[in-house]
């Protein structure tokens, strides 16, 4: 998961449609890191200020 929040604007989630699951937390987030440095390029060419930015990581039970 994502969340950029920008000013003068909500905060804009972004899930990956569809989910890909890591073997490991850290995997994740190395992921998530590189999908927010490009979001984040792609909101500041048009002129966006980013006000933060965040990167997560959930566990998901599989009930097993």
């Amino acid at each position: 998961m994502i969340i950029i929040c920008t000013l003068g604007n909500p905060c804009s989630v972004f899930e990956q449609d569809p989910v890909v699951y890591h073997n490991t937390k850290a995997e994740c987030i190395v992921v998530a890191q590189e999908k927010e440095a490009l979001l984040l390029g792609s909101f500041m060419a048009i002129g966006h200020i980013i006000e933060t930015s965040e990167t997560r990581c959930d566990n998901i039970s599989t009930g097993a």
